[in-house]
């Protein structure tokens, strides 16, 4: 999963989550994978995916058109928090 921040000119503010099936989605649309965002993820291909959550989890919201998305959203990642480590066992 991947939670993206979106703010968008229409008054739009939250923060979004790629589910599993959003990504599968995104990687037939576009033949992206998602073992490629392990070494970065280019800008263009952040906004595809976040369009293709938007128009899923808002439509009401979203452009149809991937141009006007990108010029009327500000998209980011949000940097997952690592959990910290459980309680170390005890020895025996």
């Amino acid at each position: 999963m991947m939670t993206l921040k979106i703010t968008g000119d229409n008054g739009f503010d939250a923060e979004v989550i790629a589910k599993p099936r959003h990504i599968l989605a995104f990687e037939r649309a576009t033949g992206t994978k998602l073992s490629d965002f392990e070494d970065g993820v280019s800008m263009a291909t952040l906004y595809q995916l976040a369009h293709l959550v938007m128009k899923i989890q808002h439509p009401q919201d979203t452009p149809a058109k991937l141009a006007e998305f990108e010029v009327t959203f500000d998209v980011l990642p949000v940097e997952e928090a690592e959990e910290p480590p459980g309680p170390t066992p005890a020895a025996p």
